[in-house]
């Protein structure tokens, strides 16, 4: 059967009572608490460190004058033996600190336990509370609850152990123990010093005055007696300095081994920190798979529930057909810009072409001269009928062949920066390429006799 543990700490100020639950509330940085467990944490009557001590100092404004020396919060811990807390379930430590508050509140009046939390972040369990020792004749009096002796102490943790710690299978620790009691507050020291760096320790270097120069050979006799008695100084300073360093390097070893005992001493439970947040990582990934999936399934559930399996096909076909016209739309989008930066390459190209020969030359011609009349506005250009003149141009005029001038309207005409205007534009050019060829084959024989083109 293990231990149940109650531990007490007085706080003499507001600033101390500030200074823990800074702790409590995790608004300052703790080394041996997991963040990742943090929110698993429980507040009870505040939700931060202003409510708490406003809770504090609405029960202080009913003291008036208070001594200097007075104990203004009572700060409990309660936990149990890892071995034995770990061994319950949630629920069932949930029970233990559950029935170990309302001990509390029974003792000292709920409207005195200012606030109170649960910490489940760190390696043990443990719940903590705050108490405003006012007693039953309405005055601050923390010697009425934890008394001047170690006696009253005891029967303290006797009366929990007793009222609480039996009705969950934890019993009272051994009375008059050789064990030292810890406070709250050394409890908590110990515990971060497993996580602390090892002290840097720097050697100084005794200062020791140059040694004494010796005389000449034809120095006087004086001169000789102080180097004598210099150097005797010298050599004492010497030997001291000596000492003192080795003092100093004995302290530095010793300071050294104790940090690399200490560090030592808490490892493993660095370690079982370290796995456990791992597991607890491992835990609620694999949590959050099992909720999306049993909602989902909760969700399919309320549906079938709901509509008959005709109406679900149904909706299914909606949605389906919705996100079709979404994607649709999407891909129109997308064409359209692309259709668009399309078009502004080809405006922009129309200068380079008058460069070159051919169709691709006949056609820039006319598609630069509208594009002045439009006062360079593309938009304002009707490019079929620009592509009809420099079709008609290039074949009846110049005898380009259809391939050529289509190739080049392709290509080059903004008109066709859409692909699917393709198809219309060939069959319009294969439908009047035989009587522009006939028209250029009459022009060129008129020629070849000596004729004026129209003069029959």
């Amino acid at each position: 059967m293990g231990f149940a543990i109650l531990r007490t700490q007085k706080l003499k100020s507001g600033t101390a009572l500030r200074r823990s639950l800074m702790h409590a509330f995790r608004e300052q940085d703790t080394p041996n608490a997991d963040p990742d467990r943090t929110p698993e944490n429980t507040h009870i009557g505040a939700t931060g460190v202003g409510e708490a001590l406003a809770a504090y100092n609405a029960r202080m404004a009913t003291q008036g004058t208070v001594r200097a020396n007075a104990v203004h919060v009572i700060e409990y811990l309660v936990t149990a033996s890892p071995e034995d807390l770990h061994g319950k379930n949630r629920e069932q430590q949930d029970a233990y600190f559950r029935d170990a508050l309302d001990w509390l509140k029974d003792k000292h009046s709920a409207e005195n336990v200012v606030y109170a939390g649960i910490h489940r972040d760190e390696t043990t369990p443990h719940l903590y509370a705050y108490v405003v020792p006012i007693d039953r004749k309405g005055k601050l009096n923390c010697r009425a609850y934890l008394g001047g002796t170690k006696h009253t102490m005891s029967k303290l943790q006797t009366d929990f152990a007793k009222d609480v710690g039996q009705r969950h299978g934890l019993e009272r620790g051994i009375e008059n123990s050789k064990a030292k009691h810890v406070s709250i507050r050394q409890y908590y020291s110990r515990v971060n010093k497993g996580f602390e760096p090892l002290p840097e320790v720097k050697t100084p270097v005794p200062r020791l005055r140059p040694e004494p120069e010796k005389p000449g050979l034809f120095a006087g006799k004086q001169a000789k007696a102080d180097y004598e008695y210099d150097r005797e100084q010298w050599e004492r300073e010497r030997d001291k300095a000596e000492r003192q360093r080795q003092q100093h390097m004995a302290e530095v070893k010793a300071q050294r081994d104790n940090a690399v005992e200490i560090a030592q001493r808490y490892q493993p439970q660095a370690h079982e920190a370290v796995a456990l947040k791992g597991e607890v990582r491992q835990l609620k990934a694999a949590n959050n798979a099992v909720a999306k999936n049993a909602a989902k399934l909760r969700e399919q559930a309320a549906i079938a529930e709901l509509f008959t399996p005709e109406e679900i096909e149904r909706a299914r076909l909606r949605k389906q057909q919705q996100n079709d016209l979404v994607k649709r739309q999407q891909a129109e989008k997308e064409k359209a810009e692309r259709i668009r930066a399309e078009r502004a390459r080809r405006v922009q190209g129309i200068q380079q072409l008058l460069q070159r020969g051919g169709a691709a030359h006949t056609f820039a011609v006319h598609a630069a001269q509208a594009l002045r009349n439009a006062d360079g506005n593309p938009d304002k250009v009707g490019w079929t009928g620009v592509e009809a003149a420099a079709t008609i141009e290039a074949m009846a005029k110049y005898g380009q062949t259809s391939e050529n001038v289509l190739k080049a309207l392709l290509t080059h005409s903004p008109g066709r920066a859409d692909p699917d205007s393709h198809a219309a534009l060939r069959a319009d050019v294969e439908r009047i390429a035989p009587g522009l060829e006939a028209q250029y084959a009459r022009q060129r024989a008129d020629r070849d006799q000596g004729h004026t083109p129209g003069m029959r």
